[in-house]
């Protein structure tokens, strides 16, 4: 094993700060670990891994780098942890025809290009890039925090496990053509564009984004243009405050852009919107998505929109449109109240209620239920939507983001200070 570690390099002059190249003999343990460094001020790139040999990048500063701060290629199977990765001229991480990176417990900010960018030549080989960001935080990074961008020929795997996705200029969190991301238990918030986005694709994303709280975003909070639910789909997230619509499926300008098929089931969306766009749910596609067990509540214009009416089932509506229900009856509300909750459809769908969830302490982004909420006990009654932890009520399913077999119980109380503050770039 190599081993280097507090010799505190500045490098000046060269292709790059520090290539290191595979050797034979490689493991599956790291074979090379760069530690305790500080790699600035380099023409192009502070440490470009290029070989199959397993690195490991850990409690390193990387800044200020013409290009990236670090450059994966070639084959490169690296870890980075702990690591200040900032104000690179390209993106913080640049990953390209790597085999396997994976970036935990860093703070990757401030670069020209985007915190984490995952790409890869056309023509180059039809390998999967698995790529792992667990524990970090990305934060005001031009183009956007996490970009993937593939030819419609690559294939890769990304994971975002526990980390604060935030302030960036564009999308939180991008990916677009042959991706299966798995986004999990991530703040995302106060991004330019949307929070999370499956862009535009020729072969539609695979998606399963559950148990996020996704927030204070330029447009979207979750948007799907092109895609399709992985096992669980878009599950139980805390989705409030965003500029325009809470979960967003599609392009109402181009219905036909690609394929759709997505399930929308026991998310909180809460006050998205602050135009004709501000929806709770909307799909502006022909595809399918399935909308059921959700408590959407004081959209800008209207809880649920889609192209058909009858897309939705059991979902609590309440108050969107700057509209409250005059009635006690959860499953009675006058018809011109009614339309407006569900974008002018005719009526509601099967299990739809129209009544006030009782959330906790909304003011302070605490959109949990009261006891006594009607949402309790109020969802689907397939087996397949049953609370797995369910202290009140029965095992039938809670709408919103505490119920059903994904419930997110810790995300009640995860983060609510941050939005106002900078608690997560000073720590």
């Amino acid at each position: 094993m190599l081993f280097i570690a507090g010799l505190g390099f500045f490098l000046w002059t060269g292709e790059v700060g520090m290539a290191l190249e595979s050797t034979p003999g490689n493991t599956t343990a790291p074979c090379v670990v760069l530690e305790d460094n500080v790699l600035y001020g380099n023409n192009l790139t502070g440490i470009r891994v290029r070989g199959d040999v397993p690195v490991a990048i850990e409690r390193c500063e990387i800044h200020s780098n013409g290009r990236a701060g670090v450059y994966l290629d070639s084959h490169s199977n690296v870890t980075v942890t702990g690591c200040d990765v900032f104000r690179n001229g390209m993106g913080g991480i640049n990953i390209d025809k790597a085999a396997v990176a994976v970036v935990e417990g860093s703070r990757i900010y401030e670069n020209e290009n985007g915190g984490v960018r995952i790409q890869r030549s056309p023509g180059e080989d039809k390998a999967t890039i698995d790529v792992t960001v667990a524990d970090s935080r990305i934060y005001r990074n031009k183009r956007g925090g996490i970009r993937a961008m593939l030819p419609p020929a690559a294939k890769l795997r990304l994971q975002v496990f526990d980390s604060a996705v935030f302030r960036n200029w564009q999308a939180g969190i991008r990916v677009e053509n042959d991706t299966t991301l798995t986004a999990r238990g991530n703040d995302v918030f106060g991004n330019g564009t949307a929070g999370i986005v499956a862009y535009v694709s020729v072969v539609p994303p695979r998606v399963d984004i559950y148990q996020n709280r996704v927030s204070f975003n330029g447009t979207a909070g979750i948007h799907v243009i092109n895609g399709i639910s992985g096992p669980i789909g878009i599950r139980n997230n805390w989705v409030f405050n965003n500029e325009r619509s809470g979960i967003l499926c599609g392009l109402w300008s181009n219905p036909d852009a690609g394929l759709l098929d997505v399930a929308i089931v026991n998310n909180t969306v809460v006050s998205n919107g602050s135009s004709d766009q501000g929806v709770g749910i909307r799909n502006d596609s022909r595809g399918k998505a399935l909308i059921m067990n959700n408590v959407v509540a004081y959209s800008y214009t209207t809880g649920i929109r889609t192209r058909e009416c009858y897309d939705e089932s059991f979902n609590l509506l309440f108050a969107n449109g700057d509209i409250g229900n005059c009635c006690e009856d959860p499953g009675s509300a006058p018809y011109w109240i009614e339309r407006t909750q569900f974008a002018g459809c005719p009526e509601r769908g099967k299990g739809d209620l129209v009544c006030d969830p009782m959330f906790v302490d909304p003011d302070n982004y605490d959109f949990s239920l009261q006891d006594g909420s009607p949402a309790i006990d109020a969802g689907s009654d397939m087996g397949l939507y049953d609370d797995v932890v369910f202290p009140r009520g029965t095992r039938r399913n809670d709408m919103g983001a505490t119920g059903g077999p994904y419930a997110d119980l810790k995300g009640v109380s995860r983060g609510k200070s941050e939005y106002r503050n900078t608690k997560y770039e000073t720590n």
